[in-house]
């Protein structure tokens, strides 16, 4: 056996150091195992007694050579190889995978949009993702209330302006804060969102609506006009020069006509320009146009 996780012949490995190492058949292009390189324990170098048999290791981005370790199981320290049948998202993030299969798991305190990021980044050519929540509840990630980065204090030459909400801290030039209080996803919704609070015009960020067999939808903006009957639903558009993004909106703007929901009735749409600047006059007439 190899190292304290008992590695044996066959068994799915994890290089976790940098090294230099030499392989076999040697040549110039395998003098270096990185870390987080993947690899099966193809033989066992049984040697004469009284020396060490060896592992010998295929790493799945270097099928032409293999590498070796001493065989043997240590108390005094970890073997830079691990076993690799299922791996943590920091232990992958020097990998890439043709597929991948993520594991999510609520409640997740680990969690992250930076870790999420890092996982389903991990693939190149497919990712299956087994999560035990409702699958709309992973963009709740993209938000920068799960940024850890929004939440690290690193100026080095002033005092850092910190930001509470809802019992956690943030970096003030990190996140979007509208006057309400609430983090927003970019400057464009808040200056949404401020528009509506100066007009006196009450909102709700990000509230799901049910479409029933279509699943859930989360709209920017929903305004209850309670005197006329009305609930009104403002999207906005960031990315419409971005043929990916544009595509799906069109789909999801499908799918609300579908339900009743239509732009220039109940659908309020505003849009970035194609270099994503926002007009503030356009979305003053927006508001003027359908809840004034």
């Amino acid at each position: 056996m190899l190292g304290t996780d008992g590695i044996v012949y066959g068994d799915k490995v994890i290089n976790v150091r940098n090294q230099k190492k030499e392989g076999y058949p040697k040549s110039e292009n395998n003098m270096y195992v990185a870390n987080g390189e993947v690899g099966i324990v193809e033989n066992i170098w049984q040697k004469p007694k009284q020396k060490s048999n060896a592992h010998l290791v295929r790493f799945s981005s270097q099928p032409e050579c293999n590498y070796w370790w001493y065989s043997g199981v240590s108390e005094e320290g970890n073997s830079d190889l691990e076993l690799a049948y299922a791996l943590t998202v920091h232990k992958s993030q020097g990998s890439e995978f043709n597929k991948a299969i993520l594991v999510l798991g609520e409640p997740g305190n680990m969690l992250s949009r930076e870790l999420l990021y890092t996982a389903i980044t991990r693939q190149k050519a497919r990712l299956i993702i087994l999560y035990n929540d409702k699958a709309y509840h992973m963009r709740d990630y993209s938000s920068v209330i799960y940024s850890e980065t929004a939440g690290r204090y690193t100026s080095l030459f002033e005092a850092p302006d910190i930001v509470e909400y809802k019992k956690r801290y943030y970096e003030a030039s990190l996140i979007h804060k509208t006057i309400n209080g609430e983090l927003v996803r970019s400057k464009s919704e808040v200056i949404i969102a401020n528009m509506l609070h100066d007009a006196g015009i009450e909102y709700e960020y990000e509230k799901e609506i049910n479409l029933g067999e279509d699943g859930i939808r989360i709209p920017d903006f929903t305004i209850a006009d309670e005197e006329l009957g009305i609930t009104y639903y403002w999207e906005h558009c960031g990315m419409l020069g971005d043929s990916k993004y544009s595509r799906h909106w069109e789909e999801k703007k499908a799918l609300y006509e579908k339900h009743g929901i239509v732009e220039g009735d109940n659908l309020i749409v505003s849009r970035d320009s194609l270099n994503g600047a926002i007009d503030s006059s356009e979305i003053q007439a927006l508001i003027d146009k359908y809840l004034k």
